[in-house]
């Protein structure tokens, strides 16, 4: 995104040094959502890395040349602000929220975070202590893991199926020069976007970020084109737990897509919600789950259409039968027109009430520069939601659920749960059995 486009709400620059301003004003809040956006994460990670962009996101908040830890989270506690930042596949983020008149101080204490930074090697090392506990908590949250195991399977051979947070050995094995080398590379003026939404001034916030970011270290970074072939196979992993985790994925459709309008309603009506076919049959009428849902995750080249439930190893069979019935279901007859109805009404309220939020506005922004597609306004977003036909939704619900194209995770505390695969709806696809524990992750 290198110009503003004609007719849009949003402001945008481009400094001499690469680094790319948006932002959206509106002066219904007090507040401003401001956040530092960089392409990284696993994607640009090679194996023996793993997690170093992760790892470089928890370092920024630990110290710079100018102030320690403890005073970049005391001046945010002081103004009442709000400081996080989040790694996801391929991309990094630092962000603030804040009234608009402590604005300046965000901008001066982020800019000062990504240029200054020192990497303490006493706080290095103390930080590796925590992401080996996040990495171990979070193999102890099965119905979390299950996701990302689930994405493993199916990209096998691809960036976007390798872990965000790393692994216990690439954690472990991280030199501070590896971790400093990445930074360099990645956090260049040519790789930045900041993105701003709420009570601002343009003129004002361009000066900001003019005056604190002027000389940051200058270059490029372009973000690798990742292949993303598919592996369909059902990895089981036995595990001493109570409930039994299941997930089940079939290939989506890439942000860019238009196919991204229909999915979006295909997962509302499917297992989006209470209302929702899978949870009204699983959880409302039969009791077999609490939790089971579906959800669609887009990236640049690919997207992952997945379906979860967490149930007993004595229901899992009728559980599984019922997710293949309503898989056959939609495939066959699409959404009715009362379900599609509801569900434009459902995702139009979404998000109208999204709009509330500086945050959601601000993330909103980004897409132009993670995904070549331009952000739009809050009318022309909801339109092509509005505009989608029975028909589209009816075409992509049967090129997205072919039973021949999906890949299963499971995690059970038994591993008598092959036989049941074998003999289910699904027992068409390769099954291999692991040890959950004994497996990298």
């Amino acid at each position: 995104m290198k110009t503003k486009p004609k007719s849009s709400p949003f402001n945008y620059h481009q400094f001499d040094n690469g680094i790319q301003l948006i932002s959206e004003s509106f002066q219904t809040v007090q507040s401003v959502s401001i956040g530092f956006f960089f392409k990284s994460g696993v994607i640009s990670e090679c194996l023996k890395s793993l997690g170093v962009s992760h790892f470089i996101e928890h370092m920024l908040f630990k110290g710079t040349s100018k102030r320690s830890a403890k005073d970049i989270a005391r001046h945010f506690d002081r103004i009442g602000g709000y400081l996080n930042a989040f790694t996801a596949k391929d991309y990094c983020c630092f962000y603030a929220r804040i009234v608009q008149d402590k604005l300046p101080i965000a901008v001066e204490i982020l800019s000062d975070m990504i240029k200054n930074s020192i990497f303490d090697p006493a706080e290095l090392e103390r930080e590796r202590g925590v992401i080996l506990e996040e990495i171990k908590m979070y193999e102890d949250s099965p119905d979390e893991i299950i996701h990302e195991l689930l994405g493993q399977s199916l990209w096998e051979n691809s960036p976007l199926g390798r872990p965000i947070l790393g692994t216990l050995k690439t954690i472990s094995a991280l030199s501070r020069e590896d971790i400093i080398d990445t930074y360099e590379k990645h956090y260049v003026s040519g790789n930045l976007m900041i993105c701003a939404a709420g009570n601002l001034d343009w003129e004002h916030l361009k000066k900001l970020v003019d005056k604190n970011l002027s000389s940051m270290r200058k270059g490029n970074f372009k973000s690798k084109k990742v292949s993303t072939p598919f592996v369909f196979q059902t990895n089981i992993y036995t595990k001493k737990i109570e409930q039994l985790h299941v997930a089940i994925g079939f290939p989506g459709v890439s942000y860019p897509s238009n196919e991204k309008y229909p999915v979006t309603l295909l997962n509302a009506a499917f297992g989006g919600g209470m209302s929702s076919r899978l949870f009204q049959q699983i959880r409302e009428k039969k009791g077999l789950a609490y939790s089971v849902y579906s959800y669609h995750t887009a990236f640049k080249d690919s997207g992952i259409f997945s379906i979860y439930a967490g149930t007993s190893v004595d229901n899992f069979s009728r559980v599984i039968d019922l997710i293949a019935k309503e898989i056959d279901k939609i495939s066959k007859n699409g959404l009715s027109k009362t379900e599609i109805c509801e569900t434009k009404d459902q995702l139009k309220g979404n998000l109208l009430m999204a709009l509330e939020s500086t945050t959601n506005r601000m993330n909103r922004m980004v897409t132009g520069f993670l995904y070549d597609v331009p952000p739009l306004d809050p009318e022309s977003s909801i339109l092509p939601f509005m505009n989608t036909t029975a028909e589209e939704i009816s075409e992509l619900s049967k090129k997205i659920f072919d039973k021949n194209r999906m890949g299963i995770c499971i995690i059970s505390p038994s591993d008598k749960i092959q036989d049941i695969m074998k003999n289910s709806p699904f027992g068409n696809i390769e099954i291999s059995v692991k040890n959950f524990d004994s497996e990298k992750h």
